[in-house]
């Protein structure tokens, strides 16, 4: 049997585990490779952290030619073309052949749908944040607005955790009475996908930390000066520093390649995540797989699960070996409440009658997790 060649677009969470996930099942006549026009991806993860200056902006990052240990071929370049009909992806440093092809782009951000936010700050991009890290270090007093868009955006904890993260610095750095920090969200609730109780206690751990939350009211422009922002409930406020997450989209070349037709997230199937072409697979945050009234968070994690499952499904289907397991859609997310003590929040999402959800207390040893499951990131483990 000729060697199948697996393609993977995206070299984030979902990506880099099915490369390695493919990798360890195959034998050496098949080529396993991994495109993506960043050779060091930075794990926004750390975000929160890095802009209260508690993580080195040299230390987020892993380099991608290091998967070459592995016997994964790594490209670097700009995806330009996927054409699943003849089954190639033309990019910047050639045209790719494929016999299965991964799709794990993540989403992009659309950084003008809310005007005014391409100029504002923001956490949610290693750029953007390295920017709010340094205005973050020159501000001894004012306001600090956190504010979304409209779901769905990656990492639901994240608006949250950054701002119990700045409260804990700005109590570190003696300056807490002198700031203000607000958080603007457009749900109706905070982590609405874990369930009531524990949408009640983020409200609840935010009150105590003297963080106004304001529900139901997204951003929908911020000024030109980036000191003021309206939102849909009517409101505006002025601050010093107001930091958007971005509206979050489909990226334009997996849009134009058809495989999503014509929605907003690309459909996949349940068990397998293989999206309506045959033998092509979306993971991570370009696909959507409904879970109750929700879906599947957009998060790192569940990312590297749908990535290590669709490795074994290509895997299977090459070796000709008995089918994995359907995908089970458990996984988690850490929540920081400050740069000692951490959360997590997860489960089951594809659990019958819907997720089956918790929310952890937060901990000295959830934060140790947290740095683990960092360290293991770093060097691929994850």
């Amino acid at each position: 049997m000729a060697g199948k060649k697996v393609l993977v677009l995206g070299g984030g969470f979902g990506g880099v585990q099915a490369a390695i996930s493919t990798r360890a099942a195959l034998d050496s006549d098949h080529e396993v490779t991994i495109v993506d026009r960043n050779r060091m991806p930075h794990l926004c993860g750390m975000n929160p952290l890095l802009i209260v200056g508690e993580r080195e902006t040299d230390k987020t990052g892993r380099s991608l030619g290091r998967l070459a240990n592995r016997g994964i071929k790594f490209v670097e370049a700009n995806i330009d073309l996927i054409d699943t009909d003849a089954q190639n992806v033309a990019t910047s440093a050639g045209t790719l052949d494929y016999d299965y092809l991964v799709v794990a782009l993540g989403a992009a951000y659309d950084w003008d749908a809310v005007p005014g936010a391409r100029d504002a700050y923001s956490f949610y991009d290693f750029d953007y944040a390295r920017r709010l890290r340094r205005r973050l270090s020159r501000l001894g007093r004012g306001k600090i607005v956190l504010a979304a868009s409209k779901p769905p955006y990656k990492c639901p904890p994240a608006p949250f955790e950054t701002a119990m993260i700045i409260n804990w610095w700005a109590r570190k750095k003696g300056i807490r009475k002198n700031i203000d920090i607000s958080v603007y969200i457009p749900e109706p609730g905070p982590l609405g996908v874990a369930g009531k109780e524990a949408s009640m206690r983020v409200r609840s751990a935010l009150d105590q930390r003297g963080i106004e939350l304001i529900t139901a009211a997204g951003v929908t422009e911020v000024s030109t000066d980036g000191r003021e922002a309206s939102f849909t409930d009517g409101s505006s406020t002025s601050a010093s520093i107001i930091a958007t997450i971005p509206v979050h989209r489909l990226p334009d070349i997996v849009a134009a390649s058809g495989i999503a037709n014509g929605k907003p997230w690309v459909s996949v199937d349940r068990a397998t995540l293989e999206t309506s072409t045959a033998n092509v697979f979306a993971i991570g945050d370009v696909n959507v797989v409904p879970s109750g009234d929700f879906a599947i968070p957009k998060a790192g994690v569940f990312a590297a699960g749908q990535g290590t499952k669709v490795g074994e499904v290509i895997a299977s289907r090459i070796n000709d070996s008995d089918a994995p397991e359907p995908y089970d859609g458990v996984g988690f997310c850490f929540m920081a409440y400050s740069g000692g003590r951490a959360a997590t929040v997860g489960g089951e999402f594809l659990a019958d009658g819907g997720p089956d959800t918790v929310l952890t207390d937060p901990s000295v040893a959830g934060n140790r997790s947290k740095e683990r499951f960092e360290r293991d990131w770093r060097s691929f483990k994850i």
